[in-house]
């Protein structure tokens, strides 16, 4: 089969140069005759038997079949359990109480106090004297930026921390925020988060001019002067409690309350039977046999030519009353110490005070007002009215 396409091939391509090149034979040779060219081709493909080039088919082959995968389940993989923090212990704090400073206590400006709170060390590690009180935010008013704490403070121990601060120069509301940090650096406060801050709040007033004058004549019943503090008006920022009893009277209090009550009772009317124009505060002792009642007001600074003036005298009504009236104080939160007391009894007349209070010049202090009982408590309706210091 090869042989035979290879001679057709041959013949094919000669007569095809021939004729497109013009090809002549030099000499006698005759010219070639087409026709006969053709008879030729003729008779060669009908000597090699007609065979046409067939294309031979191609034997298809089955594709090989490919194993099949399955597919494997991913292996379950397990969350990793959450982790609760770890509670630390070791330094908590709870807040007592304000020793001094009630919140919201009225203040002249640029006034020197000290503020202390009571805390509570309420964790598993003892504060040492590297630990200490620092400012954390809102008004600083002069205080510095850390206090270490006066004492170690086991577990379970209660402190009295303090800071030296100074009202501002100018009227308004003031506030001041303050943590603990430890002996590492750690901060930590008050409250169920054990990040509350403990802090003080102000109202800050310039001194007023106060007058009393009779209507009519307008003559003074006292001298114009310059008002510095009403207890009356701020009874409520004081302290109030017994001797006897843990923790603090309600303020203002209820005239059924057997442990001493305080209330404040406008223009009240006296043993003599006058009614004093002004704030009275209403106190009774515990009632008990040599009972008491108190109240520590917030730090004032005193200066000198300060008074405190007040008309001291039993309710009308109350024959039975026999009581002791006591000024006392605490110079920058130390020991109670008596500037002076005066005895007072139903029969008595109303007795006013003026008090001068140089010797207390340049000193912070917590003024006291006290009533003890004379032995029975039986209708010791002891008046304080208008209590105030002027200058």
């Amino acid at each position: 089969m090869k042989i035979r396409l290879v001679s057709i091939s041959v013949v094919m391509i000669l007569v095809i140069l021939m004729t497109s090149c013009g090809f002549s034979i030099q000499g006698n040779t005759p010219p070639l005759d087409e026709n006969a060219i053709n008879t030729a081709v003729a008779q060669t493909l009908a000597a090699s038997g007609g065979v046409s080039a067939t294309r031979t088919p191609q034997t298809e082959i089955p594709p090989t079949a490919q194993p099949s995968i399955t597919p494997q389940p991913l292996a379950t993989v397990e969350p990793l359990p959450t982790l609760a923090p770890t509670a630390d212990n070791c330094n908590l704090a709870k807040w007592e109480l304000d020793v001094t400073i009630p919140d919201g206590s009225v203040m002249i400006p640029d006034t020197a106090f000290i503020k202390t709170w009571r805390l509570t060390n309420t964790g598993t590690c003892t504060w040492n004297t590297n630990y200490a009180i620092v400012f954390s935010g809102g008004d600083q008013m002069g205080a510095l930026a850390a206090t270490n704490l006066p004492a170690n403070v086991p577990p379970g121990a209660t402190v009295d921390v303090s800071v030296q601060m100074k009202s501002p120069s100018a009227d308004g509301s003031y506030a001041g925020n303050f943590m603990l940090r430890s002996d590492t650096g750690l901060i930590f406060g008050t409250g169920a988060s054990h990040m509350a801050p403990i802090f003080v709040s102000i109202e800050v007033v310039k001194l007023q001019i106060v007058a009393t004058l009779v209507f009519g004549g307008f003559i003074p019943v006292f001298p114009l002067e310059l008002l510095v503090y009403d207890f009356g008006a701020n009874y409520c920022l004081a302290n109030w409690r017994n001797a006897s009893g843990v923790g603090f009277l309600a303020c203002p209090g209820t005239k059924t309350d057997a442990a001493g009550f305080v209330v404040q009772v406008d223009s009240p009317k006296l043993q003599d039977g006058n009614t004093v124009n002004g704030v009275g505060l209403f106190t009774h002792p515990q009632w008990i046999d040599g009972g008491s009642i108190s109240g520590t007001y917030p730090v004032l600074s005193v200066e000198d030519g300060m008074k405190f003036k007040a008309t001291l005298g039993c309710g009308f009504g109350g024959a039975a009353c026999d009581v002791r009236y006591m000024l006392r104080y605490r110079i920058d939160g130390g020991a109670l110490q008596e500037l002076n007391h005066w005895d007072v009894k139903y029969a008595d007349a109303p007795l006013k005070l003026n008090v001068d209070l140089s010797s207390l010049a340049g000193k912070n202090v917590n003024f006291v007002l006290q009533v003890v009982t004379n032995g029975s408590s039986a209708q010791d309706w002891a008046y304080w009215v208008n209590p105030r210091i002027v200058k």
